[in-house]
């Protein structure tokens, strides 16, 4: 039981002389050090004791990995979005460093498996082609292809072109100023990459498809004149030009120079059609 302050103090005024109840009265009304002082003695304990949490908590809470998973970056990172991973990256001055493919994650680089196999790929490309080109050399040597020929070599451009869109969807970036020649095509100026190659074939094809392979002269008699085709390797027939009948001559041809020699009477003028053939 405790006495209040105010009586202790009036026991000890000035003349006084305590008692020996009033002594044990005064200590009695406080706690001494060794004493455990009840926690149901101390004012707004229980308040202040909901701030915190219960022991049994406390150990859940060390123990729950994502326990702070809204504040900070767990050990495995899955709590970090991509906006978080950038900020990392730039506040420690790795925005620029290269990464290749992972797990659900691509790179911004290529490995050097993938670039020895675009690589391969180019190279396989161009060899496989080798075949095909030689064949259009020995077509373009010569200025006298036919229609199917013309066509043979307008269908190896366009497959050409079809492998190289094929190859640019395997290596991400292939077009055909990108794609270089293993071999060198010196009969075609030697291209460096695929794009003049290819134009090169175009423009041999345009030269031979306007070089002329026939022509028509007119004539009313036996006559000598210059070879158009500077080949004697053509084909000559005579017609009337009014009936188109087919009429009989004797024909002669040299590289300069075409003779035809007429049979009996002309009533009409004589288209003499000559057409270039291979020797």
């Amino acid at each position: 039981m405790n006495t209040p302050l105010n009586t202790i103090l009036s026991w000890f005024e000035t003349g006084d002389f305590p008692t020996e109840a009033q002594f044990k009265a005064t200590f009695l009304s406080f706690y001494h050090k060794d004493d455990i002082i009840p926690i149901k003695n101390i004012e707004g304990f229980e308040d202040l004791s909901h701030l915190f949490a219960s022991a049994e908590d406390f150990k859940k809470h060390l123990k729950d990995p994502a326990a702070h998973s809204g504040y900070l970056a767990l050990l495995n990172a899955s709590n970090l979005t991509a906006t978080h991973v950038d900020n990392w990256k730039s506040k420690l001055g790795i925005s620029n460093v290269a990464t290749i493919d992972s797990s659900g994650q691509p790179g911004n680089v290529y490995t050097k498996i993938q670039v020895d196999s675009f690589v391969n790929e180019l190279k396989d490309a161009d060899k496989g082609l080798s075949s095909e080109i030689e064949k259009i050399k020995k077509l373009l040597s010569s200025n006298d292809l036919s229609l199917d020929e013309l066509q043979e070599i307008v269908n190896f451009i366009k497959n050409n072109r079809n492998d190289i869109e094929a190859l640019k969807a395997i290596s991400g970036e292939s077009r055909e100023d990108k794609v270089k020649l293993i071999l060198d095509y010196n009969w075609l100026g030697s291209p460096k990459n695929q794009q003049e190659f290819n134009k090169q074939i175009y423009d041999k094809i345009l030269l031979i498809s306007q070089t002329p392979t026939s022509a028509v002269v007119q004539v009313t008699k036996s006559t000598t004149f210059p070879n158009p085709f500077e080949t004697e390797n053509v084909i000559i027939q005579a017609r009337d030009s009014v009936t188109g009948k087919k009429i009989n001559v004797d024909d002669y041809a040299t590289n300069q120079i075409i003779e035809i020699r007429m049979f009996g009477e002309i009533v009409n003028p004589i288209n003499i059609l000559i057409l270039k053939v291979k020797p």
